[in-house]
């Protein structure tokens, strides 16, 4: 699915992790080496989202997977959302609203009902501003000491690109 964030042309859709890999470690997790796994690429089931420009550059990705969520555990068909990343330069100029739309859109049409993730406290407001409300009070990664917000959102409906 081709958008256009800004002025930004960019194909939206589901993308082999290892194009997204250096945007990952580079964004999220720079303390890394460069021969160091990413936290979730082993899982099973992930899927990878990316918007790639026309040169081939992924300038915003996360990855999904079918997961329960924590705090609603009743709720069937709960996805996690994890990773989203957006290059610089190029955020707050909708890249990674594409970037989570496509991502809801593939895991709706998994039939997925819900999606849920760990967001960094700083992206809290972007994600309530695409529907996902917040659980809990703020909680600190132990491993990284960077504060989160545990955000969910409900999927009703056929996929926007249905």
């Amino acid at each position: 699915m081709v958008h256009e964030p800004g002025e930004l042309s960019v194909q939206v859709g589901v993308v082999d992790e290892t194009q997204t890999r250096a945007l990952r470690r580079a964004v999220l997790r720079p303390h890394l080496g460069p021969d160091e796994p990413l936290p979730g690429d082993d899982l099973p089931g992930v899927v990878h989202i990316g918007a790639v420009d026309e040169n081939g550059t992924v300038l915003g990705t996360c990855f999904v997977y079918a997961d329960p969520c924590p705090w609603l555990p009743d709720v069937p068909n709960a996805w996690h959302l994890r990773q989203m990343a957006t290059a610089d330069g190029h955020r707050r100029h909708g890249v990674g609203a594409v970037v989570l739309a496509a991502a809801a859109d593939y895991v709706r049409g998994a039939g997925a009902s819900l999606l849920w993730c760990n967001a960094r406290e700083t992206a809290g407001a972007f994600y309530a501003g695409h529907g996902f409300l917040v659980h809990g009070e703020v909680f600190t990664d132990a491993q990284h000491l960077i504060p989160h917000l545990r955000m969910w959102r409900e999927l009703p409906g056929r996929p926007a690109s249905s």
